[in-house]
């Protein structure tokens, strides 16, 4: 191999080696990446197999291959190797390059026992920042410790389908706020409750056009008298007055829709990312309670209305408490009633929808 071939990795492609392997600070997670390329007994050495010319290449194929920039490596010796054949090479030590990935604890304050006193204080996770070095394809596992604390804040939103099937559930649940407050103080002395309601879309074929009537009273041919048909709507801003709770449900009245399933998941998208509204707290845990008696409507029944706008995953809830984008977008394509989980002040605390 031709002298020039043997320079050790200059300052550009060493750079350009490394640049998934700069560090960058996370917060605390349990992450694996990729996986080694199998090297081992019985298997081809597969920094030898591909046809390797330069340090930036050779350590890009596997965290297992190492380059020799040695100028007196023997002549056919491949520079691009297993460091441990590379030695026997007689290539020396310090012409190796084989950087090692590494995951370095940046921050790690103690876990919290109480939830009381100062929410910046308390910490539920630790660490709370790492860096990583990585080779491509390589990998690090590190440990993660969390703790729920006693007597951490909890926020409650309770998401109610109001279709007319829900009638009798609606005043079952009158006195609801102050049961539910009462257990849950028996493990956080800092409860707030709030409430929402949703039907589904107010857009044929999901509602009643015909007669004229029924879009102002949806329940005109039964002889009864209902609410005009909503998607979602906010009716109470997360509180600690649970008996403004209950006086709020006790207001509330049922509407009708046309088919069996319910607009549920646009209510729970609405009330997930409408912070402000809804009255989220960062320093909390957040607990969505989902009420219906009948399927949901999924992503793209919409078509059904010609609707077909993306849901852009951003809040709509107007100045009169309603979602205003029920009837232009679609929901989303995978329902998200799954947990997500967010490290210690995050923007974005994790929901548990129930």
């Amino acid at each position: 191999m031709a002298a020039g071939a043997a320079t050790r990795c200059g300052a550009g492609a060493a750079a350009a080696a490394a640049d998934e392997m700069r560090a960058r600070p996370l917060w605390a997670a349990v992450l694996v990446l990729g996986a080694l390329a199998g090297v081992g007994v019985g298997v081809s050495n597969i920094c030898t197999t591909r046809g390797i010319h330069s340090c930036q290449e050779c350590l890009a194929v596997s965290p297992a291959c190492a380059w020799c920039s040695d100028e007196a490596l023997p002549l056919g010796s491949p520079r691009c190797n297993l460091k441990e054949n590379l030695l026997k090479d007689d290539c020396a030590l310090e012409s190796i390059e084989f950087p090692v990935s590494e995951a370095r604890i940046l921050e790690a304050r103690p876990l919290s026992d109480k939830g009381s006193g100062d929410s910046s204080q308390i910490t539920q996770v630790s660490p709370q920042r790492i860096a990583l070095r990585l080779r491509p394809d390589d990998s690090k596992i590190f440990s993660v410790q969390v703790r729920q604390v006693e007597d951490y804040p909890v926020d409650i939103y309770y998401l109610m389908d109001l279709s007319y099937s829900m009638k009798d559930d609606l005043w079952s649940i009158q006195n609801l706020g102050t049961k539910l407050a009462s257990q849950t103080r028996k493990l956080t002395s800092n409860l707030r409750i709030g409430f929402g309601a949703f039907v589904d879309k107010p857009v044929s074929p999901y509602m009643y056009i015909s007669p004229p009537e029924a879009l102002k009273n949806p329940c005109y041919d039964m002889k009864n008298t209902c609410l005009p048909m909503f998607g979602y709507k906010h009716v109470l801003t997360l509180t600690d007055q649970v008996t403004r709770f209950n006086e709020e449900v006790k207001k509330q009245s049922v509407s009708r829709n046309r088919d069996a399933p319910e607009g549920g998941f646009d209510a729970i998208m609405q009330a997930t990312v409408c912070d402000e509204k809804i009255g989220w707290r960062n320093d909390a845990s957040h607990l969505l309670v989902f009420t219906t008696d009948a399927k949901t409507h999924i992503a793209l029944d919409g078509r059904l209305a010609g609707i077909v706008q993306p849901n852009d995953g951003q809040c709509h809830v107007g100045s009169d408490n309603h979602y205003s984008a029920s009837t232009t977008m679609v929901r989303f394509l995978v329902p998200p009633m799954v947990p997500i989980h967010s490290g210690q002040g995050c923007p974005n605390p994790g929901r548990v929808f129930v």
